[in-house]
């Protein structure tokens, strides 16, 4: 197995508020390694977010990273000065947020912008100007040499999004965080910006982190995902692999509520019953278990941890959904393998 280039151990994120303490982050452990392309998902609230916030230490006020360890290059940056983990952010480690609108300054040039995450870094600004000019053609930016010079609102929502692709790219990172990057974009644009990420993957060699509600998402561009809920991680593995046989209830029934091509006209759209638990007083025992089809006794009561399940694949549940297959006699949710007859191609989800 190759090295790591990021190690998050045990980490927790917590915001104090008038009724106690909220615990956004509670024990997120995994790794991320070179070239790798990475997905987080889960509902509004899971932590996801606040996940990729606490590595950059980007955590707003009154939130606070209460403990666990950030290893980047085997460097804990939870341990460095402002300063310091200043010159990785943008450098080493790069986001791009999901409303890129509000992210670019609607004063200045978009070239400008991207030409000063560069100069940020000491890069001269000739270079900077000429690095930016190859990054916006590189993002698919028609007419970079004009578009450089335009404001942000001058650009559709897609090309703002290729231009916060470009920033993020600027000073060529090891990893790259995407928040949500296509939430606010049409479905033709969206598809665009994920080929996009996933040909600056393979190109670049970028790991990226890619954050999002979406499991179409995840499956046209992710090798592996963590699925979050209540700001715990409940299963991880490979992205197929957890596709084809998911073990949590929650991640089985995520993939349940992807609307089928093949059954739109047949059965109504499913969702996840009841709501997200409140941070300020989770449940006891298994934070899914008031929302869970499959709950036991020991639910209600003991914490699950992450243990193997499969090769590559853990999961966080007392009754895995082998059993629960069994007994509801539910078939294989989806197939992502590209001209599966009887699943849904990724591109038809995404």
């Amino acid at each position: 197995m190759p090295t790591p280039i990021l190690q998050v151990r045990d980490l927790r994120t917590q915001f104090a508020a008038d009724g106690g303490v909220v615990k956004a982050v509670d024990g997120v452990s995994f790794e991320l390694y070179p070239g790798e392309s990475l997905g987080i998902v889960g509902e509004s609230g899971s932590g996801k977010s606040m996940t990729a916030l606490s590595i950059l230490r980007l955590v707003p006020d009154p939130g606070r990273i209460v403990s666990g360890q950030v290893l980047f290059r085997d460097q804990d940056l939870l341990q460095l000065t402002g300063e310091e983990i200043r010159e990785i952010r943008g450098r080493d480690i790069a986001m791009i947020f999901q409303d890129p609108q509000s992210s670019l300054n609607p004063v200045l040039r978009t070239g400008f912008q991207v030409d000063e995450a560069m100069l940020a870094h000491g890069r001269p600004k000739r270079d900077a100007r000429s690095r930016t000019l190859e990054l916006l053609k590189k993002v698919r930016i028609p007419a970079a040499e004009s578009r450089y010079k335009d404001f942000p609102h001058q650009l559709s929502g897609g090309m703002r999004q290729r231009a916060m692709i470009a920033m993020g790219l600027a000073n060529a990172p090891a990893i790259l965080i995407a928040d949500e990057p296509t939430t606010a974009l049409d479905v033709t644009v969206q598809a665009q910006i994920l080929e996009l990420l996933g040909d600056l993957n393979r190109e670049l060699g970028t790991a990226i982190v890619m954050i999002t509600h979406n499991m179409g998402v995840v499956a046209g561009l992710c090798s592996r995902v963590l699925v979050m809920y209540a700001g715990e991680i409940v299963e991880q593995g490979p992205v197929e692999q957890i596709f084809e046989n998911p073990q949590h209830p929650y991640t089985w029934s995520l993939l349940r509520s992807i609307p089928r091509v093949d059954a739109l006209r047949h059965e109504r759209l499913r969702s996840i019953e009841g709501i997200a638990p409140d941070l300020l007083q989770p449940p006891s025992g298994c934070r899914f278990h008031p929302r869970c089809p499959f709950r036991i006794e020991k639910c209600f009561h003991d914490e699950p941890r992450l243990q193997d399940v499969a090769m590559g694949q853990q999961a966080a549940c007392w009754v895995m959904m082998k059993r629960a297959r069994e007994e509801m006699g539910a078939d294989k949710l989806i197939d992502i393998r590209p001209g599966a007859a009887s699943g849904v191609h990724p591109g038809e989800i995404a």
